[in-house]
């Protein structure tokens, strides 16, 4: 497993609410604030599976589709709009996304080689 530690961007409402249309998930937690601090939540959040699929496209970028053999995770927090993501990867498979800082997803990757 080759190793990460690369800044992916800012989480953007937009892509929320893109994910959302593509995925068919109306959900209000996913873009209106209000109905999010109402279920109690920080605010607008954004899809597990969309945190998911941030962290699965850095290690694909790293070590190429055909190398991934397996990706599993625990979603640990919440992501927000406009949350700066952060994605490691060690050696040994052990990868955390940040969000803001604060762990999102936590879980372990492995290869079909011995990298």
């Amino acid at each position: 497993m080759k190793e990460i530690n690369r800044s992916i961007g800012t989480l953007s409402l937009e892509q929320i609410v893109r994910f959302s249309g593509a995925v068919q998930d109306f959900n209000p937690i996913h873009y209106d604030e209000g109905f999010a601090k109402a279920a109690g939540l920080p605010g607008v959040i954004a899809q597990g599976p969309l945190t998911f699929l941030l962290a699965l496209d850095a290690l694909v970028a790293a070590n190429g589709v055909d190398q991934l053999k397996s990706f599993a995770v625990r979603l640990k927090a919440p992501v927000q709009p406009r949350a700066e993501l952060a994605v490691t990867c060690t050696a040994d498979g052990k990868v955390v996304l940040k969000a803001g800082g604060a762990e999102a997803l936590v879980g372990t990757a492995t290869t079909g080689s011995s990298q």
